[in-house]
């Protein structure tokens, strides 16, 4: 037996959405604006039976996980599995500046799974890292329903494993999966603009 229904949220917004700068592995924290849509969400998930917060430990999604918590009244446990990717050289760049090397409609970034930046990890790497961890925990107390609170390439990761299809998710948007009914649902769809994704 394993937990067949669970949560998945990408962190709210954070400082360096704002800015538009790409964050990988950078420690950084949430705006005044992320912290407002995590309490929110919280109030939301209220009465969906959830009884663990998992969160990768940067600082975004940690602190969007921790006010989660507190509206539910649950505990929160450390992933670091769940962790961004790691976008190596290309960490702390705008977005003008990334666009720029993806300037190319043939750069491998969008087109190889197994490109990583200099100095980076690729999507397969991640993607195997993060299907781990949420593997590793489904497998446990099958009582339990838990909420993982990741970055936007995981979080995609791991919807992408249910339904086969990649979207962006918005800062704070939470999608229930149950893998027992095959079903992958958006729950929480927040109105703020699509922020820059580059994680």
């Amino acid at each position: 037996m394993a937990i067949t229904r669970y949560f998945v949220m990408r962190h709210a917004t954070s400082e360096a959405n704002l800015k538009g700068t790409v964050q990988g592995l950078l420690d950084v924290p949430l705006a005044l604006q992320g912290k407002e849509e995590a309490a929110e969400v919280g109030k939301a998930l209220r009465t969906l039976g959830i009884t663990r917060v998992y969160t990768s430990p940067l600082q975004r999604a940690l602190e969007t996980a921790l006010i989660v918590a507190e509206q539910l009244s649950v505990e929160v446990s450390f992933v670091n599995g769940f962790r961004a990717r790691n976008l190596g050289e290309w960490e702390g760049m705008s977005r003008d500046e990334i666009n720029e090397i993806w300037a190319d409609p043939n750069h491998p970034f969008g087109n190889n799974p197994d490109f990583a930046p200099p100095k980076g990890e690729s999507l397969r790497n991640m993607d195997a890292r993060i299907l781990g961890a949420v593997e590793h925990i489904l497998e446990g107390d099958t009582k339990e329903v838990p909420l993982f609170v990741m970055h936007i390439v995981g979080a995609g990761t791991v919807i992408h494993h249910a339904t086969k299809k990649r979207s962006g998710l918005k800062n704070a948007e939470v999608w229930e999966l149950n893998s027992e009914e095959k079903t992958a649902r958006l729950i929480i769809a927040p109105n703020s603009q699509n922020l820059p994704a580059h994680e």
